[in-house]
């Protein structure tokens, strides 16, 4: 799994993904079965053998087999990637390692922290007059690239990308923070498998590590996202379907919900019925969406999103 990914629920890790069940979270194993039963306020994926989960308003983390490995006390929790996760905890994030550790303290001008990926995370510091920016730091908690961009994503492949100024374009830099990918494209996702979406003038394509057009996918897609496993998942309207590498359509665009594939699966919906698709599109797991309660309504949440 892709960093940028790591701890996202509804998507399969360590053969569990994390789903709500009724209104608590849980874990289903691949066969659909629940594997850990659904006792969390929250809960994240899955990511180097441990999940961020909540309880009493509090972040911790499970093992795979629901042993609270690291006591909740956290106020948000993300994934663990590379050995090391960032929490947040009273005014400012703490980096930890798996036993719990601190490793680093960022003090209260760092209102986020992506993802770990390439040794580095992206990270949002306030700078001059309550302006926020971001930049990217070390596990030990330096920053190693100054905060000047509006918003940055998790580093793939040594490249992060970056948004220059809010509306303003898009582009990747290294792990020096010089520009590796001009900032010239509207939209962009991180790299994967060699490759990035990224638009220009309405149009999308996969481009290279040099920002050189691989594959024109033209305007046929409203988006394109990040290739995992070899498919990108695309949307035109409120229908999403996938596309391989060379931009070929591999899933027909009919689903009303599809995520990334990993392990081989990918949560979707369709109508009535959800469940999880295999890479030709075919439910090995799927049952119908469950009946809107009231709390549903009063959250305006989609009821599919309950298992």
């Amino acid at each position: 799994m892709k960093n940028s990914l790591a701890g996202s629920p509804w998507l399969f890790s360590d053969g569990l993904a994390a789903v709500l069940i009724k209104n608590k979270w849980g874990y289903i194993d691949r066969q659909g079965h629940v594997a850990i039963a659904p006792q969390y306020t929250a809960a994240s994926g899955f990511s180097e053998g441990l999940a961020a989960v909540e309880v009493n308003n509090k972040y911790g983390f499970i093992d795979r087999y629901g042993k609270m490995v690291i006591k909740p006390q956290y106020d948000f929790a993300l994934a663990f990637t590379e050995g090391v996760a960032a929490c947040s905890i009273g005014d400012g994030f703490h980096i930890i390692d798996r036993n719990g550790r601190v490793l680093a303290e960022l003090g209260e001008d760092c209102t986020d922290v992506e993802n770990f990926s390439c040794g580095l995370a992206a990270a949002e510091f306030i700078v001059g007059d309550g302006d926020w920016r971001y930049g990217a730091i070390d596990k030990t908690g330096k920053m190693v690239i100054k905060p000047k961009f509006s918003f940055a994503y998790t580093f793939e492949e040594d490249l992060m990308p970056v948004v220059v100024n809010d509306g303003d374009k898009c582009g990747f830099v290294n792990k020096e923070g010089k520009f590796a990918i001009a900032p010239e494209f509207d939209e962009t996702e991180s790299f994967s498998e060699g490759l990035a979406p990224a638009k220009k003038e309405g149009k999308w394509r996969f481009i290279d590590h040099d920002g050189h057009d691989v594959v024109l996918l033209g305007e046929r897609f409203d988006h394109v996202d990040t290739l995992i496993e070899g498919r990108s998942i695309v949307k035109i309207g409120n229908k999403s379907g996938a596309i391989d590498k060379a931009g070929n359509l591999i899933i027909d665009v009919r689903f009303d919900n599809l995520n990334s594939f990993s392990e081989g699966l990918a949560y979707a919906r369709i109508g009535d019925t959800h469940g999880f698709i295999n890479p030709s599109g075919i439910f090995e797991i799927q049952k119908p969406v469950t009946k809107a309660t009231l709390i549903d309504k009063l959250m305006k949440r989609g009821n599919w999103l309950r298992w």
